[in-house]
């Protein structure tokens, strides 16, 4: 399929280049190991959450309509019981920090939560991510922090701004914002909902501190989030991933992994899986230790040419990935929970299941 064709005549648009994203090339390529060639049966789960998992969707384009157009798709057949969306909601430089109002934005004293009583000012470029969650209206949106969000280098500048300052302010702007399509409560927070529990965090942190933040709170809060976890699955949400095989392979600097493994390790075993974007496509990884990592950041732009050739961690593992445009679903039940990878126009893509707290083993999509 050419992907190009489908969406310029569904469109009668004609988008070209990076910033239309419907180039003429060829959109379809997926890997699968030997295990997702020949999926076992699916066991059977009665799912009682139903999670949407999408990131990198914060561009208007044609990609970004059909995946909200796929997203309200899915939501009519089987509603959405909340959405995770971690990072880069809105491209490319984050929140506008030079209105007026922007710079009196301030953290509480913990460096997670705003100081009360302030109220971001009026910012169009929010309508980025949330017009493509329009259709998705009252399903609770929960989003995480990005690259893009804090973006301070070339034209993402804030002129006179130290970088540091800057970035701090556009991530206290993303988590000031509040409306029926975006809750995002501090840089990191918890989400519990039934069977589930989402740890969300500031993964921009595993390249480095930044803008006053500090790896080590993101330790610590995943570390007393996971006491929690002997009663519900524990999910980490963040927008990098801990491992993969896309173009974003080269992120993982020594220092990079030592960070992620001590972020898993915060979380003493308890983490059923850990839900990412970043890499434009859709993964689904194990890291050295076992832990399941899912990739779903084809929101808006796509890497068609990615062949995923080159796995971050030595030791870990790629089961299925692809450049398909698509999101994540994700279903939660008492004995276990399974996992979705879902194109655009509903088709389904790859399929996993685990059992308690066993891995999510690929399985014939229902």
């Amino acid at each position: 399929m050419r992907r190009c064709a489908r969406a310029l005549a569904a469109m009668a648009v004609a988008l070209v280049g990076a910033a239309g994203c419907c180039t003429c090339v060829d959109l379809d390529y997926t890997y699968r190991s030997g295990a997702a060639r020949a999926p076992a049966a699916a066991p059977p789960l009665s799912p009682l959450l139903r999670v949407l998992h999408v990131a990198d969707i914060g561009e208007p384009n044609c990609q970004q309509r059909a995946i909200s157009d796929g997203m309200a798709a899915a939501h009519r057949r089987a509603p959405f019981d909340l959405a995770v969306a971690p990072g880069d909601n809105v491209y490319n430089c984050g929140p506008d920090a030079t209105l007026p109002g922007a710079a009196e934005c301030r953290f509480a004293d913990d460096g997670n939560t705003v100081a009360a009583g302030y109220a971001g000012p009026a910012d169009p470029t929010f309508a980025r991510f949330e017009d493509a969650f329009a259709p998705l209206a009252g399903v609770p949106i929960h989003l995480a922090l990005g690259n893009h969000d804090v973006a301070t280098a070339g034209s993402c500048a804030v002129p006179g701004v130290e970088p540091a300052t800057a970035a701090r302010r556009k991530a206290c702007l993303e988590v000031a914002h509040a409306s029926p399509l975006w809750a995002m409560p501090g840089r990191h927070h918890l989400v519990d909902r039934g069977p589930a529990r989402f740890i969300v965090v500031d993964t921009n942190l595993l390249k480095g501190d930044y803008g006053g933040f500090t790896f080590a709170d993101e330790e610590a809060f995943v570390a007393a989030a996971a006491a929690g976890c002997d009663a519900r699955a524990c999910f980490l949400v963040g927008h990098h991933p801990a491992v993969t095989a896309g173009s974003h392979h080269d992120d993982a600097t020594p220092e990079y992994l030592a960070r992620v493994d001590r972020l898993l390790a915060a979380g003493q075993g308890r983490i059923r899986a850990w839900l990412a974007g970043h890499d434009h496509d859709l993964q689904h990884l194990r890291t050295p230790g076992g832990v399941d990592v899912l990739v779903s950041g084809n929101g808006s732009r796509a890497r068609g040419a990615e062949r995923f050739r080159e796995i971050s961690a030595p030791g870990a593992e790629l089961l299925f990935a692809s450049v398909r445009w698509g999101f994540g679903v994700l279903e939660v039940g008492d004995g276990g929970w399974r996992y979705r990878f879902e194109s655009d126009d509903g088709a389904a893509l790859y399929c996993c299941a685990a059992s308690g707290s066993g891995r999510c083993e690929p399985v014939a999509c229902r």
